[in-house]
């Protein structure tokens, strides 16, 4: 099975917030193609240019990845 993060882009707050959930113990690699890809297919077309200019927040939630997972 492919291992996916989730990006979720909410476009109603200032600055624009962009939600990443990462699967447990990521890897190097996978950070920056995750990366490439914020950059490449988020930031670029919501603000012309590859950088965040102050208008998209990116919030990683790997660290809480543990903290949240419940079993029912």
């Amino acid at each position: 099975m492919a291992r996916t993060a989730s990006l979720h882009i909410n476009n109603m707050e200032q600055p624009t917030l962009v939600r990443v959930s990462l699967p447990t113990k990521i890897t190097e690699p996978e950070l920056a193609r995750l990366t490439d890809h914020i950059v490449q297919n988020i930031v670029r077309p919501h603000t012309g240019c590859t950088c965040l200019s102050g208008r998209i927040n990116v919030l990683i939630e790997s660290v809480f990845q543990e903290a949240v997972q419940v079993e029912l």
